[in-house]
């Protein structure tokens, strides 16, 4: 009896309870509601369409650096859009590879034209930690390098020796590897 494996799709690990917050609401509103439900992010609807999503980040570099008062600025300023969604019976890796093609941490899960969930990367890494690589895509910060550059690429994931979390992996013969397990 032949063996396969299923690969691990969208619906499997997405949060099912959207959060949202009306694209007029003011950011404090979001910023509220997100600390309120203890995330990092919530959509955007406008009427009955999402439209968008705002994260911490956003608040944080478009809103709080810059002197913004989080009462008077709305979501719909500073929210990231347009929407970018995968379908729910995607796997992993094709979520994963979406993210860095469009250097993003989340995705919104449709199911028959329906938003019904959301997958960040946070999600994903936890069960599948080498995806941590290709969302950051490794190999590309690596051509970067001329072959003559001594510098040496690092980065803060899990081990693929041990699978202890490191800020300090290297790459050793393909494989990224933290100080311990070089050793």
């Amino acid at each position: 009896m032949e063996k396969r494996e299923a690969a691990l799709k969208v619906r499997d690990l997405m949060t099912e309870n959207l959060v949202f917050v009306e694209a007029g609401e003011s950011v404090i509103e979001a910023a509220r509601l997100m600390d309120e439900k203890e995330i990092s992010s919530i959509l955007v609807k406008e009427g009955k369409e999402f439209v968008g999503v705002i994260t911490d980040r956003n608040i944080i570099g478009r809103v709080v650096s810059r002197g913004l008062n989080p009462r008077k600025v709305r979501v719909s300023e500073v929210m990231n859009s347009p929407l970018i969604t995968i379908s729910s019976g995607a796997t992993v890796e094709e979520a994963a590879e979406k993210m860095r093609k469009n250097r993003i941490r989340r995705l919104v899960a449709e199911e028959n034209n329906q938003k019904i969930g959301m997958i960040t990367e946070s999600d994903m890494v936890r069960v599948a930690p080498e995806l941590h690589f290709l969302i950051r895509e490794r190999s590309q910060l690596e051509a970067q390098l001329s072959p003559t550059e001594t510098q040496e690429v690092t980065f803060a994931g899990f081990c693929e020796e041990c699978g202890n979390y490191s800020a300090d992996l290297r790459n050793v013969n393909g494989k990224w590897i933290c100080e311990e397990s070089r050793g």
